[in-house]
């Protein structure tokens, strides 16, 4: 038996230095860490709503091996990260340049082959963590009257149970249970509200993209603790008072759709006025720095205790209805806003946004200190 115990012993140590190879983080035969690389979606760092993938090798060694070049702007609007052994964070914008969110610095060459991969992936990111754009027509007839599925909060990732009662323009829909109302009503921090969300709705295979509000009205059927029903819109849902379709539900079908930030380069200075307003009610600070410049977005990260400290703000007048923007690269835009802070109370003020762009090719952005003055 003793002449056998060189032979097991060498064999016991190729076999776990074979094994060790497969291992994440430990050295390989050829010298290179390992890949424990993970893709992360999300509409923001806090969002507790994540899809993940494994970053192929190509993409890794390229952030290992890339050209580094300092930058002096913020990294720019984006939904796809990048952690390494939950040490290193980047972030990838949707031009496929990739920023150190611990440093300032960039890589913004990239081989072929890498950026080609690169949307390789996040096309198949964003298949994973968002819902399909479809219209009121087909959710009409996907989700039935008295049909039951699940709505996914985009930000939270809580999720809970409605049944569509009507709706003609949009979903009727109640919670199923009084859990549901529980959960529901948790999403909104405890307090029913007109907020709209970015949802997803998950109904046998597939996933759509959607906007609900929560607050109860009308009537309610079930016995789920739920006083009425809430609505639940998709792509040309209208309401019933306008019989248009609501800008705010629309900003958030396209949030849950992954489709915002690409939609924000065809915004008019009118849809930036709302989806400012929008933005800075709901503290959603991913809506906002997208109608942003760079200078804009390092003055909001200095002035969000400033902003958070808006309870509530509505717009309540309307907004011009002429096109006469097209030509220019300046366009003023004056509404009423109802302001609510806790600290100050509530007021009713003229304010002025500012719109601007750098030339007619070039999207619109909001000039966010002047706004930040006149709140």
């Amino acid at each position: 038996m003793n002449r056998f115990y060189p032979f097991v012993l060498i064999a016991a140590v190729i076999s776990y230095y074979l094994l060790s190879m497969g291992i994440p983080g430990n050295v390989s035969a050829f010298g290179e860490k390992e890949s424990a690389a993970r893709y992360h979606a999300q509409t923001s760092l806090d969002s507790e709503y994540i899809s993940e993938l494994p970053v192929p090798k190509t993409v890794f060694k390229a952030i290992n091996k890339g050209k580094w070049v300092e930058v002096n702007y913020p990294v720019p609007p984006t939904d796809v990260y990048i952690s390494i052994e939950k040490e290193k964070k980047y972030a990838i914008d949707h031009q496929m340049n990739i920023y150190d969110l611990n440093e300032n610095k960039a890589i913004l060459e990239l081989p072929e082959k890498v950026v080609h991969q690169l949307t390789k992936d996040m096309k198949k990111l964003y298949g994973i963590h968002y819902g399909d754009l479809i219209t009121w027509n087909e959710a009409n007839t996907a989700l039935p009257r008295y049909s039951s599925f699940t709505v996914l909060d985009l930000d939270t990732g809580r999720t809970f149970e409605v049944q569509r009662r009507a709706g003609s323009y949009h979903a009727d829909v109640q919670p199923l249970t009084n859990e549901d109302t529980k959960i529901m009503k948790e999403i909104y921090r405890g307090t029913w509200s007109w907020d709209r969300r970015a949802i997803l709705i998950l109904s046998q295979d597939h996933k759509y993209a959607a906007s609900m509000h929560g607050m109860p009205h009308g009537k309610g059927a079930l016995q789920n603790g739920f006083p009425g029903h809430f609505c639940i819109h998709f792509q040309d849902s209208i309401t019933h008072k306008s019989r248009k379709m609501d800008h705010a539900h629309s900003i958030m079908i396209k949030k849950a759709a992954g489709e915002w930030i690409d939609h924000t380069e065809k915004l008019s200075p009118a849809e930036i006025v709302d989806a400012a307003v929008l933005s800075i009610h709901q503290h959603d600070w991913f809506i906002l720095a997208s109608v942003l410049d760079d200078k804009n977005r390092i003055l909001m990260k200095d002035k969000l205790k400033f902003l958070e400290e808006i309870d509530l703000v509505k717009r309540l007048s309307d907004l011009p209805a002429d096109h006469d923007y097209d030509t220019k690269l300046y366009y003023p835009i004056t509404v009423k806003l109802y302001i609510h802070r806790d600290t100050r109370g509530t007021e009713s003020r003229q304010v002025t946004f500012q719109l601007y762009r750098g030339s007619i090719e070039e999207p619109w952005t909001l000039d966010l200190n002047n706004l930040i003055q006149q709140l």
